[in-house]
């Protein structure tokens, strides 16, 4: 009986030593396009520089944002700046010009696959300082099965506002449900973070959290950088970082608790309490796989990658901020971005020169971490500010979706649906004058979890009776041939 029960406890230590290395090994990040038409392979034993993207950098404008999608083999799907969408043969989609992103915003783009499908896709975008933010934060939806599978937005689906003037940063972290994902924003000139929540029936949730630093508005401080900077989350999805490009006095470089049920960020670290980093202008931050380091980039004057700690001193506020470890110096070109690659390595964007910079042990201590200034050779093109913007940890739920139909056609009977009562106590009804042939009714609450579901639905009537749901909002989702029929939201409400 000890030996089965050792083998056991055994076996659960082993699940939980590789969980992160499994979360690590999806492919869905295996494909990197960024800067002037460089890009990266992962699919191999060490990453290839790729020459055939289509990323470019107009009138010398260093290129920052783009964001890619590979499905579950590493086979890419399409990529994006935030204001051109182009499909796995290289190809503007038809209906994939004119995002409202823009390809200088500092995270410009995420890609994040609708929750339950393969087929369905979010496209993020933030607009950049130098448009004074003014097309804020929006989605689009791709279907990957339009134009012959080569993908395409959905035309009513596309530049859909959220929240205007958010800076220049983005990121995401799947839902404590494994299902789910929230999307993460800063508000500009603001203290409050937007985490919003995606589900399979859609945005249906949005959480403020206002804690930390207010950012300073252009008006304050005579420069527009305050908006620019990345925002981070760790790979176990319980910590968010942020950092701006402000001068100083106006920097910002701090860490939260974030939590991955509610959407909450709580628990603020400022780094800035250590001398050496309140004179500096920042961009990158990330945190090694293990969840134990946080690396930042700083831009002035001589260029500055910084290490801390997050288990100094117990992970204490000031034993993390006096961790600060300088594990790279360079006066001749900049390191702007940082990006976690799906080899466990942070890759670092060495701007206006033909290679990236690696940390090639993020999880260690100091000089132990190998930091390799020439590490990737691009063949040629050209690095700018950033790097992709994918799922932090990589932990994507899409897999490889094979398109059963050509140039299928996305189902939007919105318009001839009814639901009423809505608000409704007991039971509400669906109707249609389109006869409904097998279809399924998902009922999700406001924290994305399915509640209920009605199979085998016929004719053009749907009786939803409340059962024991409890007062408040839901949303339902509509689906028929692995087609979208509606989603809506309902309220129920006693009477």
């Amino acid at each position: 009986m000890k030996t089965k029960n050792f083998n056991l406890l055994n076996k659960c230590f082993m699940f939980f030593i590789f969980l992160p290395i499994f979360c690590m090994g999806q492919k869905q990040g295996n494909i990197w396009y960024f800067g002037d038409h460089a890009g990266l392979d992962f699919n191999n034993v060490s990453p290839v520089a790729l020459t055939n993207g289509e990323t470019y950098s107009p009138d010398g404008t260093k290129v920052e944002g783009t964001a890619v999608i590979s499905d579950s083999s590493g086979s890419l799907l399409f990529y994006t700046n935030g204001m051109k969408i182009w499909n796995k043969n290289q190809q503007v989609m038809p209906n994939g010009d004119n995002l409202l992103g823009d390809f200088s915003s500092t995270q410009s783009a995420l890609i994040v696959p609708q929750p339950n499908s393969s087929r369905y896709f979010y496209v993020f975008t933030t607009d950049c300082f130098q448009n004074n933010l003014q097309n804020g934060f929006r989605y689009s939806v791709v279907d990957i099965c339009l134009n012959n599978g080569m993908g395409d937005v959905i035309p009513n689906q596309k530049n859909i506002k959220l929240i205007d003037t958010v800076s220049e940063k983005l990121t995401a972290v799947r839902h404590a449900n494994g299902m789910d994902y929230w999307i993460i924003v800063h508000k500009y000139y603001s203290d409050a973070f937007y985490s919003y929540h995606l589900s399979a029936a859609g945005i249906v949730d949005t959480v403020i959290s206002h804690i930390g630093s207010r950012h300073p508005n252009i008006a304050t401080n005579q420069t527009p950088d305050e908006a620019i900077g990345e925002l981070k989350a760790s790979p176990n999805g319980n910590k968010i970082a942020i950092v701006t490009g402000n001068s100083a006095p106006y920097a910002i470089a701090e860490y939260f608790n974030f939590d991955k049920n509610t959407g909450l960020l709580s628990n603020w670290v400022n780094l800035q309490t250590n001398t050496a980093l309140q004179q500096q202008y920042y961009y990158g931050v990330c945190f090694s796989p293990d969840n134990s380091k946080l690396y930042i980039t700083s831009i002035i004057n001589i260029n500055d990658v910084y290490q801390f700690d997050l288990n100094a001193g117990g992970g204490n506020a000031d034993s993390v901020s006096a961790s600060i470890t300088n594990i790279a110096t360079n006066n001749y070109y900049y390191y702007y971005g940082l990006q976690l690659g799906t080899d466990g390595k942070i890759y670092l964007a060495r701007s206006n020169t033909q290679y990236l910079s690696a940390i090639n042990n993020p999880n260690n201590t100091g000089a132990n971490c190998n930091f390799q200034d020439s590490a990737i050779y691009l063949n040629g093109e050209i690095c700018g500010y950033g790097l992709p913007n994918f799922i932090d940890s990589y932990d994507y739920a899409n897999t490889i979706f094979k398109c059963q139909e050509v140039d299928v056609t996305e189902e939007n009977l919105n318009e001839k649906i009814s639901i009423s009562p809505n608000p409704c106590a007991s039971q509400t009804i669906i109707h249609t004058d389109k006869v409904f042939n097998d279809a399924i009714l998902d009922v999700y609450n406001s924290l994305g979890q399915q509640v209920k579901q009605i199979k085998n639905i016929f004719g053009s009537t749907i009786i939803l009776y409340r059962d024991n749901l409890l007062n408040g909002v839901y949303f339902i989702r509509l689906t028929q041939n692995n087609k979208v029929i509606t989603t809506n939201k309902l309220i129920i409400m006693d009477n």
